[in-house]
């Protein structure tokens, strides 16, 4: 059995609670060994430090998520300084930009995307960034926070800009999107990007693989994102388990 690291997955969201213990147990026969669980708002942290809490193998990030970012306030960012200095805390996030339609305002979105980057850069932790149709400008914000460490999380870009954020120190993390036949830009860049800048994730509750598609995603099918992976760059499951289980240990300090 390999062991694996599912580098984001909201373990504390409603969608777990009928059976959160089964969840974790499963995950941990299919190799699972940790799990990152980033916030989402400002409301949900507690819960998630109360969760980590109760098992060794959970670890907590604290941020406000651009989907959000209309009920966001200043005062979520001064408590968000708060919670990240706290020894539970391993990562801001997650944060960061969406630009699908009737998304939150771009600027508002920006401004709580370049304050977490701030608090990042300040308190020397890594981020977690949620990106979609946004990457080239959060490759500009990256740059305009020099320093920063931190992941993509469910990578959507282009090989040449996951190459731009490997240059400047960030991990491109994948998930089940990977494992479907029309993703072809994301599959390229899986199969391209070298394997020290790659961790794996499920995003469950969401964005499930191709064999469970429609269905509420959980850490146990973190496997079916490693044997796609597997298949893509045709490397040994073993050699990219050992791999993005190091990077992310790396990444996190776990």
């Amino acid at each position: 059995m390999h062991t694996l690291i599912d580098c984001h997955c909201h373990l504390d969201f409603d969608a777990f609670d009928s059976e959160r213990s089964e969840v974790l147990s499963r995950a941990s026969r299919n190799g699972v060994t940790q799990i990152i669980v980033p916030g989402v708002k400002r409301v949900h942290w507690g819960r998630i430090r109360e969760l980590c809490d109760t098992r060794a193998e959970l670890h907590a990030c604290y941020g406000l998520h651009p989907y959000y970012a209309d009920d966001h306030s200043d005062q979520d960012l001064s408590q968000l300084q708060h919670w990240v200095d706290s020894p539970d805390c391993i990562a801001i996030g997650e944060c960061g930009l969406d630009y699908r339609k009737d998304q939150a305002d771009r600027q508002v979105q920006m401004k709580f995307f370049d304050a977490q980057l701030d608090i990042a850069r300040n308190c020397n932790k890594p981020v977690v960034i949620h990106s979609v149709r946004a990457t080239a400008d959060v490759i500009v914000s990256i740059r305009n926070h020099p320093g920063l460490s931190g992941m993509i999380h469910s990578y959507s870009g282009s090989y040449e800009q996951a190459m731009q954020l490997v240059g400047m120190g960030f991990f491109i993390s994948l998930g089940g999107a990977i494992t479907y036949d029309h993703a072809r830009k994301i599959r390229a860049a899986a199969s391209n990007v070298p394997l020290d800048a790659i961790l794996l994730e499920t995003d469950a509750p969401d964005q499930a693989d191709s064999a469970h598609a429609g269905q509420r995603n959980e850490p146990a099918y973190l496997v079916n994102v490693l044997k796609c992976l597997s298949e893509l760059r045709e490397e040994s499951a073993e050699i990219i388990a050992e791999q993005t289980t190091a990077n992310a240990y790396r990444l996190f300090g776990i």
